[in-house]
């Protein structure tokens, strides 16, 4: 089987056959996007461990050092892969609508990202990239204000939606299908019948996910206009 031609790809005796796109990246003047887009396609098929500056190097033709004139360390890296991700994906603030209706297209557009690369949804949890996000930060602060809350409650309000999209995208995407295959089997073990229906299927643990998402992000939002209406503070304080 090795011996035999397969038209459009290379053999490796290492690594077997280099996929078509490393031929044609190659081809391709190294970029940060270049790399970063073939690192997300490294997580994307083999998980967030999968990736380092050799595999990177192996996916492009190009020896690891090449990775390094562009990328000081992983760290900086996946920092790449995160912002890349984030543009690829469409995340954005819309131009037009209320300032509630755009923090909640901004959150939603955060969890499709994490959807269409749940192996990113951990890794966001615990390596915190806050340069890839700074600019989602500032426009969510502007529009908090834009709705009317003030001072601390401008920062107490943004942590909590903060802490409920990526905890929500961490816990709903991370370790999948497996980690929702685990929950709907816990929910079957309950034996509650109010679980019977959501927990038969994949499908039906994904759409229950999806409407709780919903449902606590409309109550985060009406947390945040009760916030901007009060005449004092809402959150406790020490």
């Amino acid at each position: 089987m090795h011996g035999a031609s397969v038209p459009g790809k290379e053999y490796d005796p290492v690594i077997g056959y280099r996929a078509e796109v490393t031929r044609e990246a190659s081809k391709a003047p190294l970029s940060r996007e270049v790399f970063a887009d073939a690192a997300l396609r490294i997580i994307d098929a083999d998980g967030f461990d999968a990736l380092s500056m050799r595999a990177l190097g192996e996916q492009l033709g190009v020896h690891a050092t090449a990775v390094y004139r562009h990328f000081a360390s992983k760290d900086e890296l996946v920092e790449a892969v995160m912002a890349r991700m984030f543009v690829t994906s469409g995340v954005e603030v819309p131009d037009v609508g209320t300032p509630r209706d755009r923090i909640a297209s901004l959150v939603r557009s955060l969890r499709l990202a994490f959807a269409q690369h749940p192996n990113l949804a951990l890794p966001n949890l615990t390596f915190q990239d806050e340069q890839a996000t700074v600019d989602f930060v500032r426009v969510a602060l502007s529009l908090l204000r834009e709705m009317g809350l003030r001072g601390r409650d401008v920062v107490v309000a943004y942590q909590m939606l903060e802490t409920y999209s990526v905890g929500s995208n961490a816990y709903d995407w991370g370790n999948f299908p497996d980690g929702l295959e685990a929950r709907r089997r816990g929910r079957r073990m309950v034996g509650d019948e109010a679980f019977d229906d959501c927990s038969r299927t994949l499908e039906s643990m994904s759409a229950l996910n999806e409407e709780a998402f919903e449902v606590g992000l409309r109550a985060l939002l009406d947390a945040c206009a009760a916030m901007a209406a009060a005449d004092s503070p809402m959150h406790v304080t020490d």
